[in-house]
Formats: structure tokens, sequence, C-alpha cells
């Protein structure tokens, strides 16, 4: 638990250098030089050093981002005492609380953006929904069937390829950032936030791509069958390697209509998960 908690929090330390990293690298392939790499801690502490404005909403958008930061950062320490576990079903109680808590994240995500009091919020809230109700259901079930040990190869395989989808959506990186909305003009669940609350925002930002790719880290390691020491530290020595790679595929994707990207991302999930599932009922 110690070595869990330990490793948690350096990663949480060391997430906005590998988000430094990101925005270094998408500068590079747009032919810019890009800021330097501790820019997202330089901007965190900017942030937070300026005035506290609640925006209208006040409360409860104020409480719910401080809320999700909070689940964020439970979440990760959490992650990494199953991946000091391994994905076995010795851990499969604490995995259900981690799903619990991404979609307790997810919530907060809702209801702050819901109760700004402003249109565009409001519509990134719903963006939000969607994606929620497109990929959180499928993770929870590969992670479930990943963690009890059933199933085949093949079975646990084709999970893993769900999990690694469901992560990536997580991310919020392109097709699916909708929530967020960023080339938009006027769009995106932290539009009315500013000062220490929009800092606080984009560590929850920056938590939650870490959360995602120490998750897909995680799948791929319990492929190896992994466990205890060696799964832990297997997950964090792959966790910068898997956010690059999130990176190499947003770069690649590109940006896609709001109703045309969930469309996909639902078609997609849900022919994995079927697959899955007769997978492990022909014992394949």
């Amino acid at each position: 638990m110690f070595h869990s908690v330990v490793a948690a929090l350096v990663s949480l330390v060391l997430a906005p250098i590998y988000d430094g990293i990101e925005r270094k690298m998408r500068a590079a392939v747009h032919s810019r030089i890009g800021p330097p790499i501790l820019q997202t801690w330089y901007d965190i502490i900017k942030l937070f050093t300026k005035e506290i404005v609640v925006p209208l909403g006040g409360t409860w958008c104020a409480l719910a981002t401080v809320l999700e930061l909070i689940v964020l950062a439970s979440s990760a320490v959490l992650l990494m005492f199953v991946a000091g576990i391994g994905l076995s079903p010795e851990g499969i109680f604490w995995v259900i609380v981690f799903t619990v808590l991404v979609s307790a994240a997810s919530s907060l995500t809702i209801l702050r953006s819901v109760s700004q009091n402003n249109v565009y919020s409001v519509v990134g809230g719903f963006r939000e929904f969607s994606l929620v109700l497109s990929a959180e259901p499928f993770l929870i079930m590969s992670l479930f069937l990943l963690a009890s040990g059933a199933g085949s190869q093949i079975s646990r395989a084709v999970a893993v390829a769900t999990a690694i989808v469901a992560s990536y959506v997580v991310s919020g990186r392109v097709p699916y950032d909708i929530a967020e909305a960023e080339p938009e003009l006027s769009a995106g669940v932290n539009i009315e936030l500013s000062g220490p609350l929009l800092g606080l925002a984009t560590v929850s930002t920056v938590f939650k791509k870490f959360v995602s790719a120490s998750l897909t880290s995680l799948v791929l390691v319990s492929l190896a069958g992994l466990s205890g020491w060696s799964s832990l530290a297997a997950t964090f020595l792959l966790t910068p390697a898997t956010w690059i790679a999130q990176l190499i595929l947003s770069v690649m994707l590109g940006r896609s209509r709001v109703d045309l990207a969930v469309k996909f991302l639902y078609t997609l999930l849900f022919t994995l998960s079927i697959l899955t599932l007769l997978s492990y009922g022909l014992g394949l």
C-alpha cells in the first residue's frame, strides 16, 4: 500500500510535466517552438495567484470543481493501488471502487457545467454526458472481466482493446474533447471559470489524462500476467510512454462532428463488447 501511494503521489507531481512534454511535441508537429516543458506548472501556479471569482451558479459550481479534483486524485491513488495488486480477483473490489470514482468525477464535471448559468457551458455538460454514456459502461464491463480472471485469452484481449479505447475517451483528447470544445469560439465546460477555480479545473484535466494513461498501461501489463511490485513498477514506467502514444493518436485522428464522434464511439465499443461476450461464451 505504501509503495502504491508513493508511486501515485510522484505520478501526480509528474503529470503536469507529462502534459508539458505533450504540448512541446504537439508544437513540433505543427512546426512551432512551443512552450517550455514546465509551462503547465507555470500556468497552474499563475492561476492560483489570481483573485477568486465565483461564476454565476456560485456555490455548486465551486464545490463541484473542488470535489472533482479530489475524486480524480483519489482515483489516481487507487489505480496505483490496484496496479500493486494486479488486475486479479483479489483486487476486484478496488476495481469497482475505482470505476465508481471515475463515474463520480464525470458527474461532477457535468454538475459544474450545468450550474454555471451559461448556455455554452450547459452544452458542454450535455456533451460530457453523451461521452459518459458512450464509453464508461463498456470500460466498467471490460475492467470487471479482466479483474475477475474469467474468459479465454481471446476474450481478455478483446476486453483489453475495449478498455484502451474507453480510456482514451476519458483522457478528453481529439476527437473526444467535445466537452471542452477548445476550437470553438464560445463553448465548453470551463467557459465561466477563472483564477483558482480555473486552476483547479486545469489540474483536473491533467489528472484525467494521467488516469487514462495509467489505466491503459495497467490493462496492457495485465496481459503479461504481472502482479505485486512488478505490476506496479511496470505500470508506473509505462505510463509516460502510453501518454505519448495517446498524444500521437490524437494528432493522427483529427476532429469530427460531435454527433458522428459519439456515434462512432458507441458503435465501436458495442461491437468490441459483443465480441468479448461471444468469445467468452464460446470459450474461444
